[in-house]
C-alpha cells in the first residue's frame, strides 16, 4: 500500500516537534543532570550502542515486515 506524501505548508509543525523540543528543554532546566544523562546516551548510540542489539533489532524488523505484509511472523 502506498500513500501520497505532500509537503507541509511552510511554517507548520505537522509532527509537533516544537512541543517535543520545549518538553526536552524544560526537562533539562528542571533537572540539569538529565542533560548529561541524555548526552551520554546519545554518545553511546553514536559509538555503537546498538551493536549488542543487532539480533534483537533484526528480529523486530522481520516481525514488523511480516505484520505489514499480513502474514505471521
Amino acid at each position: 500500500m502506498s500513500k501520497t506524501v505532500r509537503p507541509a505548508a511552510e511554517g507548520t509543525d505537522p509532527f509537533g516537534t516544537a512541543r517535543l523540543r520545549r518538553g526536552v528543554l524544560d526537562a533539562w532546566a528542571a533537572a540539569p543532570a538529565r542533560f548529561r544523562e541524555d548526552a551520554n546516551a546519545e554518545e553511546d548510540l553514536a559509538l555503537g550502542g546498538y551493536r549488542d542489539r543487532l539480533v534483537v533489532e533484526l528480529a523486530q524488523n522481520a516481525s514488523d515486515a511480516a505484520a505489514r505484509a499480513g502474514v505471521p511472523g
